[in-house]
């Protein structure tokens, strides 16, 4: 017999084997079986059961091991599976290896079962697992959803505070009693352990998790829970839309416009537009909830192609928060001559935030102390020697350390270049905000919700019951902060430096400014108190900022789908970023400029609709020792970004370079 398997390496087609007729019988699609492959033995996933092969039967391979004779996957989830593999132009073993944990069906799993890990969800069991009535608008909103003859994806786009969680346990809460199941898809699990005790309080014991935070076992257990139908709702981060829960009715992908939906290395997919994919092909629902959506999202709702719901208050009518700008331009705003990133009316808001008993929260999307260390005498800047980076300076404990290959060395005393002792710091990080706070505000209880202090998701929790219990006064945060958490005493929001993010060279710099000030803005003002946000910048008119601070959503999303229309960017083209990689700086430059040659002559004759941008040296040139080139292809085509991109690989093939190219479809990250 012979039969066709997917091998979880970097090769685009699927290889056949012969195995013993009677031990063939036993296997299904979805089996899993050990092969050679070259010069070792690996496994694979069993797709089909050809009837002949191209390659003649004494050449077959045989197949060296059956590992799991049952299939880990159902034929609906391996449609799904194969669609993702033919979208993201991305081997279909590797796409099966990165649905399926290794950890679950191998083969050396002992006995896996954890008191801890039982225990995991239960101890959390949120307090508040009573069901709140809705109020007009959310009614509607569940209505909607559960009209079996909409089959469209649903928009829910509410403000801040708005209730989309309530509507999300109502519609599964119905979802249940048809006997389906549900998945909720978060941003970052370690980020939302309010969700999860929500959910796991309304719906006690039927909860499973998934994210990338748990041990191997803890996934087991996560994963037997699932397969053997105890639980009906999982909760996850973004590898959770492979959950393989049977009947599936609902897929809920809370926060839909965060970027970290997308996966940014091997398969590099998508999330949010897999729960989509995996929804149409199922006939379940998808809703895809936030306060500021993604640009395709909000493109697709006004087009028809979603269902657009919204909710357009807060609950119980409250109100949202005031806001206002103070001019950074204007030195008479600083609150000394030195410290021209914090001003006097902040200063004074928080002060009377502290005096009413409430708590305040401060946004800067930066960590450390300082951008990086420098010498007065002679300007020399300590920089990554992995990377084209500065190395950020930390003051407790004193570091200097790359973000992005997480190298780190002492603070010198004299400079490496001349000798110099004159050494001073530019720029700003959270470190630095915080000091500069306890000598203000010497009697506040601070603290601060970075990567630089939360390690990981105990860290994290003990946090949030500090604030939550009033036991901060003042929290000062990057993103962390402004993900979906509810803090009811948080009455005042500061936002330093507000233009941080506007000027990035990203078609996206000005949705992403757009909503993350809105969403860091929807954290004040969450409970009877009346909420204030202060914007410091130094554009105070810029568009952007104002339509955040009005909330005119409308009238900004108008604007950005006309500049996206006019420069040819998604929703309205798709994109594709081509990546090269080499520790040659010479070798990746030039085989980026063959790629880009081989794509331009066969443009005009095959793909008259694509166009190539670039290629150029990535923003960040190089990062751990390998030298970063990149090019952007656009179209309004999938067809012909697809044949393109075989072509490009059918070349590659050939060219057998030691470059490394990775192919990034629909791209959130151009840096």
């Amino acid at each position: 017999m012979i039969i066709d398997v997917a091998i979880p390496v970097r090769v685009s087609n699927s290889f056949h084997y012969f195995i013993d007729d009677e031990l063939g019988r036993t296997l299904s699609i979805g089996s899993i079986v050990s092969v050679p492959f070259g010069s070792r033995t690996t496994y694979g996933f069993v797709i089909g059961f050809p009837e002949k092969s191209e390659v003649e039967n004494s050449k077959l391979k045989k197949v060296t091991e059956v590992l799991v004779a049952n299939s880990v996957f159902d034929e609906n989830m391996y449609q799904f599976l194969k669609w993702v593999s033919d979208y993201y132009c991305h081997p279909l073993g590797e796409v099966i290896a990165t649905a399926i944990p290794k950890s679950f069906w191998s083969p050396n799993k002992k006995e896996r079962k954890s008191k801890k890990i039982e225990k995991c969800i239960e101890e959390k069991v949120f307090e508040s697992g009573i069901k709140h009535e809705l109020n007009s608008s959310q009614q509607t909103a569940v209505e909607s959803i559960l009209n079996p003859d909409e089959t469209r994806p649903f928009l829910l786009h509410g403000v801040t505070g708005s209730g989309k969680t309530e509507v999300y346990m109502n519609v599964l809460s119905a979802i249940l009693d048809q006997g389906k199941t549900g998945i909720i898809l978060v941003p970052e699990i370690a980020l939302t352990p309010q969700l999860t005790e929500r959910f796991s309080g309304r719906f006690p014991n039927k909860i499973a998790v998934l994210h990338s935070d748990l041990t191997p076992k803890e996934r087991v257990h996560q994963w037997e829970l699932i397969t053997q139908g105890t639980a009906q709702i999982v909760i996850g981060a973004r590898s959770a839309v492979f959950a393989p829960l049977k009947k599936l009715g609902v897929i809920v992908v809370d926060e839909e416009h965060e970027t970290s939906f997308k996966q940014e290395d091997s398969l590099r997919y998508n999330a949010r537009d897999l729960a989509v994919v995996r929804a149409k092909l199922l006939g379940a629902k998808v809703v895809l909830g936030s306060a500021t959506p993604s640009v395709e999202t909000y493109q697709n709702a006004l087009n028809g192609k979603y269902v657009h719901l919204k909710l357009s208050e807060r609950v119980n009518k409250r109100a949202m928060p005031r806001t206002s700008f103070i001019d950074l331009k204007d030195k008479g705003q600083w609150y000394a001559p030195n410290v021209s990133w914090l001003s006097r009316g902040l200063v004074h808001a928080i002060g009377e935030t502290l005096d009413q008993g409430q708590q305040a929260m401060l946004y800067l999307n930066r960590l450390g102390f300082a951008h990086f260390l420098f010498c007065s005498d002679c300007g020399h800047t300590w920089r990554c020697k992995n990377c084209d980076v500065s190395l950020t300076y930390y003051q407790n404990p004193p570091i200097l350390k790359c973000h992005y290959c997480g190298v780190h060395k002492k603070v010198p005393h004299t400079c490496e270049t001349c000798s110099g002792v004159r050494l001073d710091t530019m720029g700003l990080g959270t470190e630095q905000v915080e000091k500069t706070l306890i000598s203000i505000f010497p009697k506040a209880r601070i603290c601060r919700m970075d990567r630089g202090v939360i390690k990981g998701k105990k860290d994290l929790e003990k946090v949030l019951v500090r604030i939550q219990r009033r036991e901060v006064d003042i929290v000062i945060g990057t993103q962390m902060i402004a993900k979906g958490h509810d803090f009811p005493g948080i009455a005042l929001v500061g936002v330093l430096l507000a233009d941080a993010s506007l000027n990035l060279p990203d078609f996206r710099a000005h949705e992403r400014t757009f909503q993350i000030i809105t969403q860091v803005s929807g954290r004040a003002g969450r409970a009877d108190i009346p909420g204030e946000v202060v914007i410091q910048t130094l554009n105070p008119e810029h568009p952007v900022l104002l339509a955040a601070s009005q909330h005119h959503q409308e009238e900004f999303y108008r604007n950005e789908i006309s500049s996206r229309k006019l420069f040819q960017f998604p929703p309205f083209h798709r994109a594709v970023m081509l990546r090269f990689q080499h520790s040659n700086a010479h070798k990746v430059e030039s085989f980026a400029y063959q790629v880009v040659q081989l794509l331009q002559q066969e443009l005009p004759r095959r793909f008259p609709k694509c166009q190539i941008l670039g290629p150029t040296e990535a923003p960040i040139s190089k990062v751990k020792k390998m030298y970063r080139w990149q090019c952007l292809a656009k179209s309004e085509s999938v067809k012909e970004i697809q044949g393109m991109l075989k072509l490009l690989f059918e070349w590659e093939k050939r060219q057998k370079s030691s470059v490394q190219m990775a192919v990034d479809v629909d791209p959130v990250n151009l840096l």
